[in-house]
């Protein structure tokens, strides 16, 4: 597992680490699928999505947002389908396109001034919530990936 991935650059690092080493993906995705995957989260913090659960689901998971903010993605928190159209890596996704797809959407979120759209799940977020949970997000994924010593 990336233990260092701690900014929005060690994700970057990580990911250009990937492309240019020897690794094995210990999951059910490619990496360019967890890069289309990461991706898809980035824009979507960026541009917006539709809500992901009901309304009592998402009250419900909503207090436990410092601890997906900044201890641990949770590992039973499935893609809701309002959101697999953005989410849901298809299976053909090309590595090349979507590390750069990946690179230029943490930049897209990394600069932009304006406000940000609450969380398809969370709800409103703070920017440093937000850069949390992308941390946390891509740490879970990244940690499916083992590179060669």
């Amino acid at each position: 597992m990336p233990t260092k991935i701690s900014s929005l650059d060690d994700i970057c690092g990580f990911a250009s680490t990937l492309m240019n080493s020897p690794h094995e993906n210990q999951g059910r995705w490619s990496t360019a699928m967890i890069f289309y995957h990461l991706a898809g989260a980035f824009e979507g913090s960026v541009e917006g999505l539709p809500a992901g659960y009901p309304c009592m689901v998402r009250r419900i998971i909503r207090p436990f947002r410092f601890f997906v903010t900044r201890v641990r993605f949770p590992l039973w928190l499935p893609i809701p389908a309002a959101i697999q159209h953005k989410l849901q890596p298809p299976s053909d996704a090309v590595l090349e396109d979507q590390h750069m797809r990946l690179l230029s959407s943490i930049e897209n979120f990394h600069t932009c001034d304006g406000e940000l759209p609450p969380h398809p799940v969370l709800g409103k977020l703070t920017r440093e919530e937000w850069t949390g949970f992308h941390i946390q997000h891509s740490r879970h994924h990244f940690a499916f990936v083992k590179v060669a010593d």
